[in-house]
């Protein structure tokens, strides 16, 4: 059973401006695993309820009427109120592939437990986004990223997440005010990328470079020989290596790193190459965890450094 249950979330929101409504009881609530285990939460899930009711029937459906509530830790009504749910892990997100986190790499079918969910209300079908529910979703989302040590971009959508079953949150041409995202689907799903990207640029922050400059800390990895490595590279068109994750002893299964790897890889339409071969790695950027155990990671930022392989 995890232990660490969020009970500070809803002091969080509103040190962060932002209307909250605290449901009773929700300290405590969560699905049969319990709070969270270690430094999850890892990553902030982004959804919409599919439904066009009250904020009333909706939360009391997320918290009580489904059979698998409390279905998110977080609702956000339309008007911007955000209403506190749960404070432990939660069953909104299923069955999905494995995710790239700043924290690691969240396996298959494991989001539900390493995720705060977030449930937007929207009828996910043309329904509109006010300017004042969007503004509030990437606040929710920043706020807690800087509560819980994670990064602006440490999100994700249900879409991304489980492709063949969900299209949340959409649709992209419903969003009202100067944020427009792509849509990604036929259903106008909003683009992961544009979601990231603005949450970067609201954090206050400046998204980091997918390539160190030369004046960035390098340091000499020469534990990378073990004869059991992998190293998962993501390319540029011209087979150049842009982003290299250790995949070994000690790291999450190979199996998942690969897999969420080449999803994405996929998603920014680069090629995929997996190879043991140290020597095609030089002046590569390196994503944790790195083999003797430490997770360093491509971002900069307060106490994140770059890491670079160099020969």
């Amino acid at each position: 059973m995890g232990s660490r249950y969020l009970l500070d979330m809803a002091d969080v929101l509103r040190d962060a401006g932002l209307v909250v409504l605290e449901v009773d009881g929700w300290g405590p609530r969560a699905r049969s695993s319990g709070g969270f285990d270690g430094d999850r939460p890892w990553c902030i899930m982004w959804h919409h309820t599919a439904s066009d009711t009250t904020p009333e029937n909706d939360v009391s459906y997320i918290c009580y009427g489904s059979p698998d509530a409390p279905l998110a830790n977080l609702y956000l009504d339309r008007d911007g109120t955000v209403w506190v749910c749960a404070g432990g892990a939660t069953n909104t997100n299923g069955k999905g592939q494995a995710q790239i986190m700043s924290r690691g790499v969240v396996p298959v079918d494991s989001m539900n437990t390493h995720a705060i969910g977030i449930e937007a209300a929207n009828n996910g079908v043309g329904g509109p986004w006010p300017q004042h529910q969007i503004d509030a979703y990437f606040r929710v989302n920043n706020a807690l990223a800087a509560a819980y040590g994670l990064l602006p971009d440490d999100c994700c959508t249900h879409r991304e997440y489980a492709p063949d079953r969900k299209i949340d949150p959409a649709t992209a041409p419903a969003v009202q005010g100067p944020w427009q995202p792509d849509p990604v689907t036929g259903s106008g799903t909003w683009s992961l990328d544009d979601i990231r990207d603005e949450a970067w640029l609201r954090s206050a922050g400046t998204p980091p470079s997918p390539i160190p400059g030369d004046d960035d800390m390098q340091v000499r990895l020469l534990t990378l020989t073990d004869s059991d490595a992998q190293f998962l590279a993501e390319c540029d068109s011209q087979g150049q290596a842009l982003f290299v994750t250790w995949a070994g002893p000690g790291s999450p299964s190979v199996d998942a790193v690969v897999a969420a790897h080449r999803s994405e890889a996929a998603r920014k339409g680069h090629p995929f190459n997996q190879t043991g071969n140290i020597a095609g790695l030089f002046n590569c950027v390196l994503v944790g965890p790195i083999p003797h155990g430490d997770s360093k990671h491509t971002w900069q930022g307060d106490g994140v450094e770059f890491w670079r392989c160099v020969t």
